[in-house]
């Protein structure tokens, strides 16, 4: 790390150079938190879109138990027509 010139004889860090850690440090906590949010984001398009496709499963299987229901109420009449 670059020293200002205030000479720094006892290994201390300079106000600036302390500075300047700070920064660089907070720079890379933000770019890891973007990167975070990006893999964050990226999974919750994931979920969305699964949960569009369980829930137009749902309503398939909806469907085919209406039908079913609807052809077994139909089976049930006839049946109760003939006794």
């Amino acid at each position: 790390m670059a020293r200002n010139g205030g000479g720094d004889e006892q290994g201390r860090e300079s106000p600036f150079d302390h500075l300047e850690t700070k920064i660089n440090s907070l720079i890379e906590r933000y770019e890891g938190l973007q990167r975070h949010y990006q893999d964050c984001s990226h999974q919750l398009a994931e979920r969305e879109a699964r949960i569009r496709q369980l829930e137009e499963q749902v309503r398939s299987l909806e469907q085919q138990r209406a039908e079913a229901r609807r052809r077994l109420d139909g089976l049930i009449e006839r049946i109760t027509q003939i006794s």
